[in-house]
């Protein structure tokens, strides 16, 4: 193999951990998306269930964060020199 099909192999594998990580984020969006909305919805004084979801919320939120850092960390693959 040259240098440059090394490279696109190991360039390839790093776009897929990449898509995978974007796929999970956007699942991970909604699912945030739909709690906010079911607490939107939600009348009057805040119910143990209202807090229920306030408590899954602020949860989702920092996996979410903590995901999105580790997705920032990521960088492609220092190419071969040659």
């Amino acid at each position: 193999m040259s240098a440059i099909s090394d490279f696109a192999v190991k360039q390839t594998a790093f776009n897929d951990r990449i898509n995978n990580a974007i796929a999970g984020l956007v699942g991970d969006v909604q699912l945030l998306n739909d709690k906010i909305t079911e607490l939107q919805n939600s009348q009057g004084q805040i119910t143990p269930g209202d807090q229920t979801l306030l408590d899954e919320l602020q949860v989702a939120g920092n996996v979410l964060a903590d995901k999105l850092e580790a997705l920032d960390n990521l960088t492609p693959p220092v190419p071969p020199i040659g």
